[in-house]
This record gives structure tokens, sequence and C-alpha cells, in this order.
């Protein structure tokens, strides 16, 4: 695909991590003994522990790279977001709707119309909640868009990521 930048290393990195996963089953194995330990597990470990140590050290060091190498694009991003009017979020809209007294299953279904009618109508998700009786009702415009913001799904990805800046320095 012309439009990816550096795709075989990621692809390297998926398939070499295929072969290490494949290197648990032997290890587990181990763990199963008919009486003492015998030279079928020390066998097996002269070649799992060298092999996934090895490996495992050759993808991170990948990684990394392909870390490193990131070039993000914050307004893309935000666009992206905007992609679908706000729909993306309507399973946050429905726990808003749960959390004030509203059957799940109820709300679901009245959620599931209402992004349709949003896709239909091209019309931005907001709008047709604050024009729709039964979820102004239970909602606040300030709940709405409380549920609308796509930042509550981050949940310690920021954090995570400042911790991981901290370590590269």
């Amino acid at each position: 695909m012309p439009h990816k930048r550096n795709p075989e290393i990621c692809e390297r990195i998926c398939g070499l991590a295929r072969i290490v996963r494949s290197l648990v089953l032997p290890a587990m194995e181990n763990v199963v003994t008919w009486h003492e330990r015998d030279l079928t597990q020390s066998s097996a470990e002269r070649f799992v522990f060298p092999e996934a140590c090895i490996l495992i050290d050759y993808l991170l060091d990948m990684m990394t790279s392909v870390i490193g190498s990131l070039h993000i694009n914050e307004k893309r991003m935000l666009e992206n977001t905007q992609l679908t009017q706000g729909r993306a979020m309507s399973e946050a809209v429905m726990m808003a709707l749960a959390r004030k007294g509203t059957n799940r299953q109820e709300a679901h279904e009245l959620l599931r119309k209402l992004t349709i009618e949003s896709e239909t109508k091209k019309k931005p998700f907001k709008e047709i909640l604050l024009n729709d009786k039964f979820v102004c009702n239970r909602l606040t415009e300030a709940e709405i868009d409380e549920a609308l913001n796509p930042k509550n799904y981050l949940g310690t990805a920021i954090k995570q990521a400042e911790e991981i800046a901290r370590k590269k320095d």
C-alpha cells in the first residue's frame, strides 16, 4: 500500500511476534512432568529461552525505531474524530442514559435509531440528541456535551505517554 510508511518493519514485527508466541507452547509443556524433572524440559529450554530472548530483543529494537520515527498529525487526528459527527460517542450517551435510570437495552435501541437518523440526515449527532424529547428529559445539554467528548476515552494514555517520554530522556 503506497500510503503506508515503513510497513515492512511492522509486518516483520507481527510475523516474528507469532514465532515468539509459538515458543510459549513448549515452555508450558515443560511445566508438566511425569515424575521428576528430566531431560525433556532442558532440551526444550536450551532452544526456547535463548530464541525467545533474542527475538524479543530484536522486536523491541525494531518497535523502538518505529515509535521513534512516528509522525503525529494532531490536526488530522482531530478531524478524524469528527468524521462521524459525534456518532462514535453514542455508547457514552447510552451509558449516561443508563446512569439516569433508563433501561440499557432501551437506551441502546434509541441511540441506534438516533445515530442512523444523524447519518441519514447528515446532521451532527448532538443536534439530533437535543431534538429528541426522551434524551432531553433525562440529560442536560452539558451532560450530552460531556458524553460526546472523545477525551473521556483516553483513559491512562496521557499518563503512559508522559512516563515513556520521561524514560526516554
